[in-house]
């Protein structure tokens, strides 16, 4: 499923780094497949890093292995783009000169997209990695994950629930899904809970995963329930006041739908080899680079082209960054629990 999205993501930049609307999105102008595959990472995230606490409650070590799993790559990724990419899309010398090192070292340590001087002038989007602005929003909902373990309340799910369904009308409610962009809005109407709209709508997504876990033995996955729910997806995505409330509900039901399947049933994965990471930190600047240096490339043949190119650089994030990174996370001192390689790889 990681997979599938980080290649939605990938399909969806191939359009808007050039200027146009992906296939999807020119019809329902409400979401495109990018926007949507991020919704899915944070769903899924939510229920992985859920059972990642619950079958190991110690802040410490949960700790140590979500930095283990986001950082490396993430810093990796980050001085390629900065060192590598963004000289490439402008005068060389020029850039190096205007570079702010603590800049790079600020927004290495909080996970922030790199800042740099500016880079491929002229283009749809002047950025050497945009991709990178989600990584940081993941990290605070595993902090986020970690209070409200400490507070108990994955140990209550049914008072959990309640407070999640909360925030979902909360979010769905008074935060518009599209149109013009403010970093605050309120919740309720309430000045005091004024909150960060991409915070609060991935913490929303994180912890309605969580709830697909802790209710995991009480929900069916039915045929006649996936079809309902594609139906109610799509037709949420024409309707922006829909949007939300469809990717929580119906977009949630599925996502964890085909994560059960049976084994037999499921296409195939790449084993222990996990590319959607690297994929998905490395898409975006290989973007801008063919559309650099390949000028007049379609949509189509750049997403063909940096899908090859991605997936060989997402098996060499895994294989020299993520893979030896993860073998450093600390031994649980407990029981292991079933099905950890699924969740360190989270």
């Amino acid at each position: 499923m990681r997979l599938l999205f980080a290649v939605s993501v990938l399909f969806a930049h191939s359009f808007a780094l050039l200027g146009f609307a992906d296939p999807i999105e020119a019809v329902v102008h409400t979401t495109n497949p990018g926007s949507l595959a991020v919704d899915g990472f944070f769903l899924i995230s939510g229920y992985l890093i859920t059972r990642s606490w619950v079958h190991d409650p110690s802040i410490g070590r949960f700790l140590a292995r979500r930095v283990l799993r986001l950082y490396p790559g993430f810093i990796v990724a980050s001085l390629i783009s900065v060192f590598i990419v963004g000289p490439l899309g402008a005068d060389a010398a020029a850039y190096f000169h205007d570079l702010d090192l603590r800049v790079v070292l600020r927004n290495l340590l909080l996970l922030h997209d790199p800042q740099t001087p500016r880079v491929f002038a002229g283009t749809a989007v002047e950025s050497v990695n945009g991709s990178m602005w989600t990584i940081a929003f993941e990290f605070r909902c595993y902090l986020l994950a970690a209070l409200v373990g400490c507070l108990g309340l994955f140990a209550r799910p049914r008072v959990f629930l309640v407070i999640v369904l909360l925030a979902g009308a909360a979010i769905s409610y008074t935060v518009p899904p599209i149109g013009p962009t403010d970093s605050q809005h309120l919740l309720f109407g309430l000045t005091a809970l004024r909150v960060s709209d991409s915070m609060a709508w991935f913490a929303t997504l994180f912890l309605c995963g969580s709830c697909f876990f802790l209710f995991r033995e009480r929900i069916r996955f039915t045929r006649v329930g996936c079809v309902l729910a594609s139906v109610l997806l799509v037709a949420s995505l024409f309707d922006p006041a829909a949007l939300r409330p469809g990717v929580l509900l119906a977009g949630g039901y599925l996502v964890f739908a085909v994560a059960s399947l049976p084994a037999r049933k499921r296409v195939r994965g790449s084993g222990h080899v996990d590319l959607s990471y690297g994929m998905y930190l490395y898409g975006w600047p290989v973007q801008k680079l063919l559309s650099w240096y390949w000028p007049g490339v379609t949509p189509w043949a750049m997403f063909v082209v940096t899908l090859i190119l991605c997936t060989g650089l997402g098996w060499l994030s895994w294989r020299l960054v993520e893979q030896p990174a993860l073998r450093l996370k600390p031994a649980r001192t407990l029981r292991r629990r079933v099905g950890a390689a699924a969740v360190d790889s989270a």
